[in-house]
């Protein structure tokens, strides 16, 4: 194993994809629909399948070589994953994107870390390490009530109903219960059967064999986000926006956003291979990495004016947020070291 080298790699892949949604700030012309279809596009299917196709010389002969039944459960395992990412991507625009983050990471954090140890142990108190990281789950669920309280006094100079604000956060820690699932079917049978199957007949290097599941795991995403996109830009005709409004610019912006959410989702397929960070890639890989992807999302928030309207006390229950958040990244990774 590198754990080290696990270590590193997760963390620069959780702050590349806290930042995805900055650039579409600048993106002031077109609706929300406008850049989420082509995100979604490039994220959950050029992407994925680009890197799956270079990483994995004969990736053909993984899928033909695969158990149907574990390719459907990656496709499936998608679809509810990121069915998480839309309501995310939807809470973002009500709630701005560091509470929607800050919310999003406490839950799946909770449920991504917990439900693959559920899965390897069946118990929670298998080994020594344990305590600690279900204190880290616990500080985890703090993080998403300190978030949803720091909200109340966000922005008191904007325009926004209250019952906007409950619903984008509701959205978010929806959309992170969801997104947990990611890692929880990460350390399912099937998708060890399919990383074993891109090394024997894809002949992936081991630490890349994963990107064979979330090519499928991704492509099972693109599902919801592009459908509901199309949905929206029919019922609000903003399709127009393509034409009318379109500018080089905007292309570009969301080239990049694809590409940061492509290139940190396989990063973290690296991270958590168990030639990495061990049995418990999935899981301890996945708090370093919603850990720095909060981190990263809230101080892309703060310096584009997120919170400059917002009560002392909502700065202050997010920091809190923040500072339960990294201590519950810390327990659960020492905890995770014990075992």
């Amino acid at each position: 194993m590198n754990v080290t080298a696990g270590v590193l790699i997760a963390i620069l892949a959780g702050s590349m994809n806290g930042l995805f949604m900055l650039p579409m700030r600048a993106n002031k012309q077109w609706a929300w629909e406008n850049n989420w279809l082509p995100f979604s596009f490039l994220s959950f299917t050029v992407f994925p399948c680009l890197i799956a196709c270079h990483t994995i010389p004969d990736l053909l002969a993984v899928y033909l070589h695969a158990n149907a039944r574990d390719i459907c459960a990656a496709l499936l395992c998608g679809t509810l994953a990121y069915t998480g990412s839309l309501l995310f991507g939807i809470s973002a625009v009500q709630i701005g994107v560091a509470l929607s983050f800050s919310l999003l990471v406490g839950t799946m954090s909770a449920i991504g870390v917990m439900t693959p140890r559920l899965l390897l142990h069946h118990s929670l108190f298998g080994s020594a390490g344990d305590i600690f990281v279900l204190a880290g789950v616990c500080l985890s669920l703090v993080s998403v009530v300190f978030g949803f309280v720091s909200n109340r006094g966000k922005d008191a100079a904007a325009a926004r109903s209250a019952a906007s604000s409950a619903t984008g956060c509701a959205l978010a820690i929806a959309g992170g219960a969801l997104s947990g699932l990611l890692p929880s079917g990460m350390a399912m049978p099937w998708a060890h059967r399919l990383i074993e199957s891109a090394i024997a007949h894809g002949g992936a290097q081991p630490a890349q064999a994963s990107n064979a599941v979330l090519a499928l795991v991704l492509l099972g995403g693109a599902l919801p986000n592009c459908c509901y996109c199309i949905y929206l830009l029919r019922v609000n005709a903003t399709y127009r926006n393509y034409i009318r409004k379109s500018r080089m610019l905007y292309w570009l912006i969301v080239l990049c956003m694809g590409f940061l959410y492509s290139a940190s989702v396989a990063l973290w397929g690296i991270a958590i291979s168990p030639y990495m960070l061990g049995a418990f890639g999935p899981s301890v890989g996945w708090a370093l990495f919603v850990g720095m992807m909060v981190m990263a999302s809230t101080a892309a928030g703060l310096l584009s004016g997120e919170w400059r309207f917002a009560r002392p006390s909502s700065i202050a229950f997010l920091v809190s947020s923040l500072v339960a958040l990294v201590s519950a990244t810390i327990l659960i990774c020492y905890g995770t070291y014990l075992s």
